[in-house]
């Protein structure tokens, strides 16, 4: 049997427990590796596995979830920090040996107690003061970090370990206030979406008004239009903010025209590229200097563009203008034909393409 087919039959949970201890012993070490990872594999064959040299091996018995408590044991202990920390991250793994294993010299240990989901309050409790303030970080950032241990890492003197804290979405509303203020703007930032959630707006309407681009854009980027938060930053110095409120589903029509006479013409685009637009927005823009702007009027909308629209940019200086108005479906006969015409003939053959267009039911 070649060993391409021994390392299938070592993979596979049909495979014998009497089969799996013969190819524990294989001579070749992928083949024990299979068997070291494979579910079905017997305590004899884990055992016997668990005692080879190689780390690879190591590792993928401490992470099996069959492994027993005796050989996990034995291997949370090895001398080799990455053994340690396979056993670390199986979930199987007691919390007893999980609470030794966070007092590991090896970072990538006590990292690895982290992400395990049987890690318990009291070893959270015992990581939130490691030394190694990345360890602390991750613990604020776990979704099962407990309260009281956010509220102490809220204090943390790491501005990532309290930008942790602002961002877990179960601090409390107390704790977001204090870190509201925190000297730190990527602290402030994170507070945004939790002062939201807790319909915070005072302090909403204050980091609204940060001198820091990162917290106004924070507050920029919320799902849920507020005009009392969001009107002032549709006029926002930073041209991130600005393109971050043109891109809110629930613009009113007030902040539109804003955003329609903005001095950068990519924000003008995507405000010309919305499905529906009011009719002096359209007005704004259907004089707009750059071709790309206008010929965003004309680009496929799911409520299609007025006819007025799509007769004034018929006629634009621009082909690529009169080319869009000619793709486009929704686009009358009456203005199609006038482009059949036109003095460019991509944008005749274009308007006669879709003058022909099956469901248009007509040809020119």
């Amino acid at each position: 049997m070649d060993i391409a087919a021994i390392k299938k039959e070592a993979r596979s949970k049909k495979t014998t427990a009497k089969r799996l201890l013969e190819l524990a012993r294989n001579t070749d070490a992928s083949v024990q590796l299979a068997v070291a990872k494979n579910t079905s594999s017997p305590i004899a064959a884990l055992e016997y596995l668990s005692g080879h040299g190689k780390w690879t091996i190591l590792k993928a018995v401490a992470q099996n979830e069959n492994t027993p408590i005796a050989i996990l044991e034995k291997l949370a202990v090895h001398k080799q920090a990455s053994v340690c920390a396979a056993v670390a991250s199986n979930e199987k793994t007691p919390v007893a040996i999980l609470e030794r294993l966070a007092a590991h010299r090896s970072a990538s240990v006590r990292e690895a107690v982290i992400g395990n989901r049987s890690t318990t309050a009291k070893i959270f409790t015992i990581l939130s003061a490691d030394l190694d303030s990345n360890i602390r970080f991750l613990v604020a950032y776990r979704d099962a970090c407990p309260i009281a241990v956010l509220k102490k890492l809220a204090a943390d003197p790491d501005t990532r370990v309290r930008g942790a804290v602002a961002w877990h979405d179960k601090t409390p509303l107390e704790v977001l206030q204090v870190l509201a203020t925190d000297s730190s703007s990527n602290v402030r930032a994170e507070t945004v979406c939790g002062l939201q959630h807790y319909s915070e707006n005072k302090l909403l309407k204050i980091l609204a008004r940060d001198k820091s681009d990162e917290v106004r854009l924070a507050v920029a980027e919320l799902d849920d239009w507020d005009t009392g938060l969001h009107k002032s930053l549709a006029t926002d110095k930073n041209l991130e903010i600005r393109a971050a409120i043109a891109w809110h589903e629930s613009l009113p029509t007030d902040v539109l025209l804003i955003l329609a006479k903005d001095t950068n013409a990519d924000i003008r685009e995507s405000i010309a590229n919305r499905d529906i637009l009011p009719k002096a927005a359209y007005q704004i823009l259907l004089s707009d200097p750059k071709p790309d702007v206008r010929r965003a009027l004309a680009h496929a909308k799911v409520e299609g563009a007025p006819d007025f629209v799509l007769e004034q940019l018929a006629t634009d200086s621009n082909e690529h203008v009169r080319w869009q108005v000619a793709y486009n479906n929704a686009t009358p006969d009456a203005i199609l034909e006038k482009l059949a015409k036109d003095s460019k003939k991509r944008v005749r053959e274009t308007a006669v393409e879709t003058l022909n267009r099956s469901w248009r039911k007509r040809k020119l």
